[in-house]
Formats: structure tokens, C-alpha cells, sequence
């Protein structure tokens, strides 16, 4: 075999991979001995057929297409292996071989990018939580007695606050539904406020989710996709001019009106709540209030590391990952659309009539860049640092996610497939890397770590942003 690249860039390159015609005969004899097991041809046992019955049964173009897998997929490998060469895509241009002649194939690859990561020790975290106040205390301290409350039905119209039970009407009607004004919206709440037990009316619910679409606008944080979220990066929210989406509507009749009693926040409160008084209340609110903001302080200083470590890297995009990653966020926004009711043509129609499918399309592209440029940075960190998941590890986490789901973690594991676990253990080294780093420069994480997506599927959860070198090129 003889390999040279004849065309190189920052994440690409040409390569012509050149096989003597010896071992363009020896496949071609490899494959016939294989079809000849596999063919069935009236009055041959199998594997008995003559040669030129057996070509005649498969065609000599379907031989041709078979050996040329063959050797590409054998003498592909070996070639980047040759060259140096870190393909993250391939693809083949190659005329079909001929017995006893040699065979030459031209493969165009992307190339795992080159570059260098800012020195890490370097970076500063610049993050810092604030501390628990009183008026976080006595939020908590609301929602406790909020959550505690007990329902005293109330003879007068409905006020702020209340909990209304409205029957439905009409067709299928008859169902009674508690209506919560305190956690209800404000369109709602204005159309309930001075009603009675008895009366009926009828209930403007809003646009019809169903028959919105997202909106093109600027595309959400891209970074999204750590947590699973990469949807969210090819759509964003713009009012326009679009005709307005129909409402919704349902008449109801007040049925009952209560009002919210709510307990004290006293030592009598704090024994119901398994404490001896309320100050040992508050000093548990303020313990629990403490670790949440540690978290989220740490999650907030993982991110700053990361945008950090993007903002002082450079990094060559190969074109079919960038092209692969809007393929995942179209994919996740036809799901959205799907849930909406909608499909991905009449989304399209509509960016289209608005004059935003050009936008639409620039910010998808922008949102996949970053988020493959964030992958490569975060894939080569791992790398540089060494950090590796062991098998203990990866089944406490796996065990985890599972029960999370409330399934068994072994069948969950064989459910999810190899690949998938390979990728599970990939997200957590990513993640224990950067909660070592942060934790050296911050003193250590105060609270559990952030978690990684317990369902990675392909880009959307996160993965190494590179394929096997030794995968077949496709043709």
C-alpha cells in the first residue's frame, strides 16, 4: 500500500491511498470465497458454485462495490495511521477496482483540530456567592407556611390568595378543578377576582400552545447542551407580525371559595415540623439556604472556567462536526415543534414569510459552532489533565441515574448500550476534571458537584467530539 496527502489544511486534508494489484486479486478471491457461502444457486451446493456461475448469480457491479468496501475499509486505517493523520470524518471517491489491476482511492478527511488550551493555572475565578440574607430567610420561612397551609372555606367573592374549585362546563364538563391564585396566572386571576360560589363564566385561557411556533431570535446559550438542553439553542423568542395564534377558552362555574389559613411561625409551628423551637427552625433554613447557594455558586464558577477557557482558545471547526451538531439542534427543535403540534416544513413557511429564515439559519450555525468548539476545548482538558473514571465510579453514577428513573441499574446499564456507557464515562471524567480544577482554585467545591445529563444520547448530551480513526470511511 502506498499513501501520500496530496491536499492539506488546518482540519482537512486529501489523501490518495494507492493498493497493488495483488492484493486487489486477493480480495477479489476473499469476497468470492465469501458470497460463495453466503449465494444459494440452484444445483450448487453451497459454496460449490463455479466462479463464473457464482459472478453471474451477485453481478459483476455488486462484486466490483463488494471489494471495494473491503479494501477501503481495511487499507483506510492503515493509511492515517501512516500519515499522522487524526480524521474526525471521512468519505470516498474511488472508480470501481479490476482484477489484476491496481486500485487507487482518494479520501477527503476532516481532521481532528490542532491547538493549544490557555494555561489553566492561570485563569482566575472571579465568581463569588453572596451570602444568606434576612430577606432569603423570610422568603423561605413563606413558601414553609405557604406549604403548610390549611384550607377555611369563606362565605364572599373571590379574593387574592384564595383557592378557588371550578366545575367545567359543557360537553365532558363536570370536573372540578382547585385553582390556586397565588401560583395561577395573572390573566386568570383578574377573571376569577370579585366571582362568586354559583357563578358561571367564561375563561379566557390564552394563545393555543399548540399553535405556536418558536419564534426566530437570537439563539439561546449554546452551553445549554451540558445539561441536555441543546434545543433551546436554535430557538429564542421575537414578537413579529405573524397573524396572532387562536385562544382558548373554557366555561366554568365556581363551585367553592376558600381562603388559606397559614400556621404561625412559632415554637408550636417548629414542633409540627419535628423541631424543639423555632430558632432551631430558622438556624436549618439558614444551613439548607447556605449549601444551595454553595451550589449554585460552584455551578456558576464551573461555568466561568469554561467560558474562560473558550474565550482564550482558538480552535479550527471541522466542517461535519459543525454539520452533524445542526443536524442534532433541528432535530430537537422538530421534536419541539412535534410536541407544539407543528412540523418543521410550516416552521420554516413561517420564518420564511417573516423574512428570518436567513437569521434563523446564521444563529444555528453560530449556536452549533460554539457547541462544538466547547466539546473540543472541555475533550482536550480531559485529555491534558490526565482525569480518568473508574469502573466504581461509573457504576455509582450509572446506579444513580437509573433509580433517579426508578429503574433497575443493571437493566438500565443494558438498555443504554455500550456506546452509551462509554459516553456516560466520558461526561463524568468532563465533569470530575472541572471540578477538580475549580475546587483547587476555590478552595473545593462546598456542595455536590453538578451532575451530567443522565441520558447523554449523541451531541445533545454531550460526547468526545471525534469519531474512531479506525471507522470506515463512507463512500
Amino acid at each position: 500500500m502506498e499513501a501520500r496527502i496530496t491536499e492539506r489544511h488546518d482540519v482537512a486534508a486529501t489523501l490518495e491511498v494507492t493498493v497493488p494489484a495483488e492484493v486487489v486479486d486477493a480480495t477479489f478471491e476473499r469476497v468470492l470465497g465469501a458470497l460463495a457461502r453466503q449465494v444459494r444457486v440452484p444445483g450448487f451446493r453451497p459454496g460449490k458454485a463455479p466462479r463464473g456461475v457464482l459472478i453471474q448469480k451477485v453481478g459483476a457491479e455488486a462484486l466490483a462495490e463488494e471489494v471495494r468496501e473491503a479494501i477501503v475499509d481495511e487499507h483506510y486505517p492503515k493509511a492515517v495511521r501512516e500519515l499522522g493523520l487524526t480524521p474526525v470524518h471521512a468519505h470516498t471517491h474511488a472508480e470501481p477496482p479490476v482484477a489484476g489491476a491496481a486500485f487507487t482511492f482518494v479520501v477527503h478527511a476532516d481532521l481532528y483540530p490542532e491547538f493549544t488550551l490557555p494555561d489553566v493555572d492561570a485563569i482566575a475565578i472571579d465568581t463569588t456567592g453572596e451570602p444568606i440574607g434576612e430577606a432569603d430567610v423570610e422568603a423561605t420561612v413563606e413558601r414553609l407556611r405557604e406549604d403548610h397551609a390549611t384550607l377555611v372555606p369563606v362565605e364572599r367573592p373571590i379574593e387574592p390568595g384564595d383557592v378557588v374549585f371550578a366545575e367545567s362546563q359543557g360537553e365532558g364538563g363536570g370536573q372540578l378543578m382547585p385553582i390556586d391564585l397565588e401560583r395561577t396566572e395573572e390573566h386568570l386571576v383578574a377573571q376569577l377576582l370579585g366571582k362568586a360560589v354559583g357563578d358561571e363564566l367564561v375563561l379566557d385561557l390564552g394563545e393555543d400552545p399548540a399553535a405556536q411556533a418558536p419564534e426566530s431570535g437570537a439563539a439561546a446559550d449554546a452551553d445549554a447542551q451540558a445539561s441536555g438542553d441543546e434545543a433551546a439553542a436554535a430557538t429564542g423568542e421575537r414578537e413579529g407580525d405573524a397573524a396572532p395564534a387562536p385562544r382558548r377558552s373554557l366555561t366554568v362555574k365556581i363551585a367553592d371559595v376558600k381562603a388559606k389559613e397559614r400556621p404561625e411561625a412559632d415554637d408550636a409551628f417548629a414542633a409540627t415540623l419535628g423541631f424543639g423551637n423555632w430558632a432551631e427552625v430558622v438556624a436549618e433554613i439558614r444551613r439548607g439556604l447556605g449549601v444551595e447557594r454553595e451550589r449554585e455558586t460552584f455551578r456558576a464558577q464551573r461555568d466561568e472556567l469554561v467560558e474562560k477557557l473558550m474565550g482564550g482558545t482558538e480552535v479550527p471547526l471541522p466542517g461535519s462536526l459543525v454539520r452533524r451538531r445542526q443536524g442534532h439542534l433541528l432535530e430537537d427543535l422538530a421534536g419541539d415543534l412535534k410536541r407544539r403540534g407543528l412540523t418543521m416544513e410550516k416552521y420554516v413557511e413561517r420564518l420564511e414569510q417573516r423574512g428570518e429564515r436567513e437569521n434563523f439559519e446564521n444563529e444555528l450555525r453560530e449556536a452549533a459552532e460554539r457547541s462544538v468548539k466547547r466539546d473540543l476545548v472541555l475533550e482536550r482538558l480531559v485529555e491534558v489533565r490526565g482525569t480518568a473514571v473508574d469502573d466504581a465510579e461509573l457504576d455509582a453514577a450509572i446506579r444513580h441515574a437509573a433509580l433517579r428513573e426508578r429503574k433497575d441499574p443493571e437493566r438500565f446499564k443494558r438498555d443504554q448500550g455500550s456506546d452509551w456507557v462509554e459516553n456516560f464515562r466520558y461526561l463524568l471524567a468532563r465533569d470530575k476534571t472541572l471540578d477538580q480544577i475549580v475546587g483547587e482554585k476555590v478552595g473545593g467545591p462546598a456542595g455536590a458537584a453538578p451532575e451530567p445529563a443522565a441520558s447523554p444520547a449523541g451531541e445533545a448530551g454531550g460526547e468526545p467530539a471525534s469519531e474512531p480513526v479506525g471507522e470506515a470511511a463512507d463512500g
